[in-house]
């Protein structure tokens, strides 16, 4: 037999071998799948797809069942009362209701008394389009392991699941229930409230993207914290459905009033204090909720707390120089950005640049810039005053900070003057009040050089 002859001979028994191989293997990978599916297929408590589901019902050995209903405004809740569900709730309990998965199975079991599922402890089922009713329950907890004996409705075998399952279906009428106390919805933009009944009442606008108090700026921070609280307002108990008698939860005579527009729907809540309770019910609802005592601390305001503090509105990109003036002389401090060759993140580069050079404390630097453009007024002292009496303040000779921008033009500009109170008077360019600020936060600025510039690299010792 020619050499050619056997090396073609030998290629296709090898080929063979392959093949049956591969093919063996791919009887055992489907073989396997098959196994994998069964097995499964098996351990699955139900076989229903939740979006079928058209009702809902828990029951509590002892207690009344909870029913909810799912309608065209979404779950709504139908027992013990009539109110909207919240779907955040409802849609997980049914996703961990129809991917349950049992432990394993008691074969030969008949006695339900033995497991607690003649009464079950907690009883969950559900009905779907086709009118068909799938149903969970829960007995008794075995003490070694933590395990539950659960069993399907209309199904005598006993399984077992894992203990935490229980939590996901173990809810109650409040559980399921929307708490949001102002029915608004989650994405709702409010565009206006209205606070009464408070020693200071206010109203607050939004105008584009700011906000307004009385015709002039507000603190967008206090403004983002009122609104939201209200928006966000969820009720931590039910204090009545309905009372005729509003002075048992304080509501007579509200702490407060809050009327909030979002879009064309608008809310008016009365929020008042009973015994140590704080209750909030609104205009189109008779509903009494228990809420936390916060949500007046939230939206009871005074004047100052109302109105605009954010001294500065700075592009830090567009920073090229900040300069920081004192009795101790002047400090430059140059910004610049690296541009990395192989297009990685850019880098901010710190110089001073007089009166000495060299580079500049980058995480010091970094942070004073920072809390430079977003400065506050920590209190409010009047209208700027006249250049005669800039003196009484200390702001005759002040510290100055600038920041300067391409072409030199500037950014901001601020006047740090005399210490009252722990704070120092200050003006800034653009805001037409004469301010107090922190005091630890300005003098921490880099006044001096020594402040500025990164000391050099400490001599190692000779050996």
């Amino acid at each position: 037999m020619k050499q050619t002859t056997k090396a073609l001979l030998g290629l296709v028994v090898l080929l063979a071998v392959a093949g049956v191989v591969g093919g063996a293997a791919l009887w055992t990978g489907k073989d396997e799948a098959k196994k994998t599916e069964a097995r499964e297929k098996e351990e699955k408590f139900f076989d229903f797809d939740k979006a079928h589901v058209k009702v809902l019902r828990l029951t509590r050995a002892g207690q009344p069942m909870v029913q909810v209903e799912k309608g065209d405004k979404g779950w709504q809740l139908t027992q013990p009362v009539q109110a909207k569900a919240d779907d955040a709730i409802v849609d997980p309990l049914l996703t961990s209701l129809a991917t349950l998965k049992q432990k394993k199975q008691l074969d030969g079991e008949t006695d339900l008394k033995s497991f607690g599922l003649d009464k079950p402890a907690l009883d969950v089922s559900v009905k779907l389009d086709d009118g068909k009713e799938e149903g969970l329950q829960i007995g008794m907890e075995n003490p070694f392991d933590s395990t539950l004996y659960a069993k399907k409705q209309g199904d005598p075998a006993v399984k077992v699941i894992e203990g935490f399952r229980k939590a996901a279906f173990d809810k109650s009428a409040f559980d399921l229930r929307d708490k949001k106390v102002a029915g608004l919805p989650d994405g709702a933009d409010v565009q206006r409230v209205e606070v009464t009944s408070i020693a200071s009442p206010y109203t607050l606008e939004k105008n584009g993207t700011a906000w307004k108090t009385n015709g002039q700026a507000a603190d967008t921070a206090t403004a983002d914290t009122v609104t939201s609280a209200l928006k966000n307002l969820r009720a931590t108990g039910i204090g009545a459905e309905a009372s005729s008698n509003l002075s048992q939860f304080g509501l007579d005579k509200p702490s407060a009033v809050a009327k909030v527009t979002a879009g064309s729907a608008t809310r008016t809540l009365k929020i008042g204090q009973s015994m140590g309770k704080t209750y909030a019910m609104r205009d189109d609802s008779p509903v009494i909720y228990e809420v936390a005592a916060q949500i007046l601390t939230d939206i009871d305001k005074q004047p100052f707390d109302l109105e605009n503090k954010q001294l500065f509105h700075v592009d830090r990109e567009a920073l090229r120089k900040a300069i920081f003036e004192s009795p101790a002389g002047k400090v430059e401090i140059a910004r610049s950005k690296t541009s990395p060759a192989d297009g990685g993140v850019s880098e901010e580069v710190f110089t001073v640049v007089a009166p000495k050079q060299g580079p500049a404390k980058k995480w010091k630097t970094s942070s004073t810039l920072y809390a430079v453009s977003s400065l506050r007024a920590a209190a409010f002292d009047g209208p700027v005053p006249a250049a005669k009496d800039l003196k009484k303040y200390g702001l005759d000779k002040p510290k100055v900070v600038t920041f300067l921008g391409e072409g030199d033009k500037v950014l901001l500009h601020l006047r740090v003057g005399a210490e009252k109170d722990g704070k120092r008077y200050a003006l800034a360019d653009g805001f037409d009040k004469l301010v107090r600020v922190d005091k630890g936060i300005v003098d921490d600025f880099p006044w001096n050089v020594s402040d500025a510039l990164e000391p050099p690299p400490t001599p190692q010792a000779s050996k």
